[in-house]
């Protein structure tokens, strides 16, 4: 997904685009995890119970979890948040934004997405580290988010507003997706040659000079 971004013609309106459908969907997750809490899925989860202690040491403990991006390997140890998957979450959400943003003659790429994809999910249930319902419902949600976010920035932000449509759902919606016109699947080098680099190559300024 980082390669495809960044020889995308459009990088930055996926990026966008990236961070507003993820941050959304992570912020539900803090909200189901706060309201529900559930036991461990496995034995080989180690969580004991640990009181909070004063707030530096439960923002140590934050920073903790965010730079170890609530992985296991990573030392992270978390209890109680399984409602949904947020590694299903960020599997679903890179074969979505893979399958979007790349012409769909590239046939072989999206088959291999959506075979990591899947085969992602069914490790995950097979490690019992979570819940099957806890992966049902973040492929859900982050599925229809993506969709409803799509289908809405490619509907035309001002035939929407004229209509009287709110996005009170998505506040950030209207700033993100502002003037922006549905995305061509074209690619380019993320950053220009030089003109010394164009290997002979006429510049516009250099047969301006010649006439």
């Amino acid at each position: 997904l980082a390669i495809i971004t960044l020889f995308h013609k459009y990088r930055f309106v996926i990026i966008r685009r990236v961070c507003a459908i993820a941050g959304t969907v992570f912020l539900l997750r803090c909200a189901t995890m706060f309201v529900t809490s559930l036991s461990i899925p496995g034995r080989h989860l180690e969580c004991d119970s640990k009181t909070n202690g004063d707030i530096s040491s439960m923002l140590n403990r934050a920073i903790q979890i965010w730079s170890g991006f609530g992985m296991t390997i990573a030392g992270v140890r978390t209890c109680g948040d399984y409602l949904f998957s947020g590694h299903t979450v960020a599997v679903t959400l890179s074969n979505f934004f893979i399958t979007e943003y790349t012409p769909d003659s590239w046939h072989l790429l999206h088959f291999l997405s959506w075979t990591l994809n899947l085969s992602g999910i069914f490790f995950i249930l097979a490690a019992h580290e979570h819940y099957s319902i806890d992966v049902l419902i973040g492929y859900y949600i982050t599925t229809r988010l993506f969709i409803y976010y799509h289908a809405l920035a490619n509907s035309g932000i001002e035939r929407q507003r004229r209509q009287g449509r709110t996005f009170s759902y998505l506040p950030m919606f209207i700033l993100f997706e502002y003037n922006v016109e549905p995305v061509v699947n074209e690619f380019e080098w993320p950053i220009c040659l030089p003109s010394q680099l164009n290997f002979g190559r006429p510049t516009r300024r250099s047969v301006d000079n010649s006439k």
